[in-house]
């Protein structure tokens, strides 16, 4: 979403229109926004390293540095005990397999395959010869380790209520 604010103006964030995705069991964003200290202390606690501060100071997670194993260790930081209990889901997102996929190219290729670790994306044989990806949605964790893996940025991760 554009930010029309002075400030957006300014650093030119006007401009973006990327989708932020906040720590796993975060929550509600306004809920999130408006308690959030941003000390920083869950990003330190992010085994993988996908957390980083976003715009405003905000844990922001970037699915190009690698996966969410969802081992809740940004959750257990928190000084403020901002984060969803463990039981619950999460995060409702979704991720999608865009036109620019080599495989729906004609290029061999099955990165994404090779780093899903619940096989949620496989490949099924097709008449042109290269097989085409399919992605189970019941299966994906939506942990991103896809989005990283793919070698021309074809996957990506929306919240699952995003029209």
């Amino acid at each position: 979403m554009a930010d029309f604010s002075r400030r957006g103006l300014l650093t030119g964030s006007f401009q973006r229109s990327a989708t932020v995705f906040r720590p796993p069991w975060s929550g509600d964003e306004h809920h999130f926004l408006l308690d959030c200290t941003r000390c920083n202390v869950c990003l330190s606690a992010c085994e993988t390293r996908v957390l980083k501060r976003g715009q405003g100071g905000y844990p922001e997670v970037n699915f190009s540095h690698g996966e969410c194993t969802f081992c809740y260790a940004c959750a257990q930081a928190c000084p403020e005990q901002l984060f969803l209990t463990r039981e619950l889901s999460p995060w409702e997102h979704t991720l999608s397999i865009g036109d620019n996929c080599l495989a729906k190219n004609n290029v061999e290729c099955r990165s994404c395959q090779d780093t899903c670790e619940t096989q949620a994306i496989a490949f099924r044989p097709s008449i042109s010869g290269i097989a085409q990806p399919s992605l189970n949605h019941t299966d994906c964790t939506a942990c991103g380790a896809c989005i990283a893996g793919c070698p021309v940025s074809a996957i990506t991760m929306r919240h699952a209520n995003a029209s």
